[in-house]
């Protein structure tokens, strides 16, 4: 079972992730065929896939485009199932799916980790100087209760609830 674990702690927003994933993929330096992505609101947030047991994003899908394939582990997009509702986006609690929006020939399509399925192991943790990405059986935490958690926390982002609670105020509230 692979699983990519993720300690924002350790990110010092190199970006090489983001670089061995574009190249590794077929992607022409400008970064839109990275599944890592890295995002800095005053702490890099790592937006990967962390293929999850049960998949969240693939319950959510309403053209069966993505599965979780029970040998590998992993969880996969049929690109060509794909009909771009943007579903899985908003159920993934690790924002780790984006939408491929200028696809030639055809509406958006989602895009996240594969793993690096060709290559045998996920190249972004090979490169990563600072261990910041871990893979193997365990190394992220997908059970439930974690999912739960991310969620409870992307539900306190500006607009959508108690935004005070993320900046440490216990029970939340509004600003004051």
């Amino acid at each position: 079972m692979l699983s990519i674990g993720v300690d924002p702690g350790r990110c010092t927003r190199c970006r090489r992730c983001e670089a061995v994933c574009e190249m590794a993929h077929g992607g022409d330096g400008r970064g839109l065929e990275s599944r890592v992505r890295i995002r800095d609101s005053g702490w890099p947030t790592i937006g990967i896939c962390r293929h999850c047991e049960s998949a969240p994003c693939a319950d959510a899908c309403v053209s069966g485009a993505i599965r979780t394939d029970p040998l590998e582990g992993t969880v996969h997009i049929d690109a060509s199932r794909c009909v771009g509702c943007w579903s899985c986006v908003m159920e993934c609690p690790f924002a780790a799916i984006t939408m491929m929006v200028d696809v030639p020939g055809r509406g958006p399509r989602a895009l996240k980790c594969d793993g690096c399925r060709e290559w045998g192991f996920p190249l972004c943790v090979r490169y990563c100087p600072t261990g910041a990405l871990r893979a193997g059986a365990g190394a992220g935490e997908t059970s439930g209760r974690v999912r739960r958690e991310h969620a409870a926390r992307l539900a306190l982002l500006p607009g959508r609830g108690t935004w005070p609670a993320l900046r440490g105020r216990a029970g939340g509230g509004t600003p004051a």
